[in-house]
Parts: structure tokens; sequence; C-alpha cells
């Protein structure tokens, strides 16, 4: 699975926003703890909603929640359920229904290739 970033992160203005909270090397810590939440998020398929209890155990940072407090308070997160969704997470990324509808649809090809002796 990929998980897209626009080029324009590196300098926007929430990042720094985010960055300005959180004091020294604000925005580089603010970037990786955004990028790493949009992997795992891709990775699990959970359309930008990453719980707090993950968020918690993120071992990129020494205070997890307060970096997720600064993303919120910048807008590029918001709180929800318990947890934190990524802010217009499917403006940039897929839905979760769409990566296993494309996933069951690659495997069925994959399937019919193989029945039918078909190798690439």
């Amino acid at each position: 699975m990929w998980t897209k970033l626009a080029d324009e992160l590196l300098d926007h203005r929430k990042l720094f926003a985010a960055g300005d909270i959180l004091g020294h090397d604000g925005p580089a810590i603010a970037l990786g703890f955004y990028t790493a939440a949009l992997l795992w998020s891709n990775r699990q398929l959970s359309d930008g909603y990453l719980p707090a209890a993950i968020v918690r155990s993120f071992p990129h940072v020494r205070r997890p929640i307060a970096v997720a407090k600064a993303l919120v308070h910048a807008g590029l997160w918001e709180e929800k359920n318990g947890g934190y969704q990524i802010h217009d997470f499917h403006d940039f990324n897929f839905t979760a229904a769409s990566v296993r509808q494309r996933r069951k649809a690659d495997l069925a090809r994959k399937q019919t290739g193989r029945r039918h002796g078909k190798r690439r």
C-alpha cells in the first residue's frame, strides 16, 4: 500500500503552527509524527482514524499525546471517538473500502489467470 503526501506539506502553515507549540525542532517532530500516523492509518485501513491507545504507543517521540494535541490545535488532526482523525484524509488517500475492493478484484484476476495457465 502507498501513502500519498503532498509536497507542500514541507512548508505547510499548519505544520509550523503545530511546531510552534512543540518547541525546539517542533516542525520536524510534527512532520515526522504526522507522516507516521498516515503510514499507520493506511497500513491498518483505518480511514485516517487513530485510536488514542495507538497514538500513545507510537515510539517515534517521547510525548506522543502532546504531539497529537499540537496537531489537533493546528488543524491537522481532529479529536474523535476517543482518538484522532487525520483532517481531510480522503482528499489524498484511498478509502479502506476502495482498497479492499481493489485487493479483492486483484485476487480474483490472479486466480482466474492461474486457472487458465497464464503467467506473467
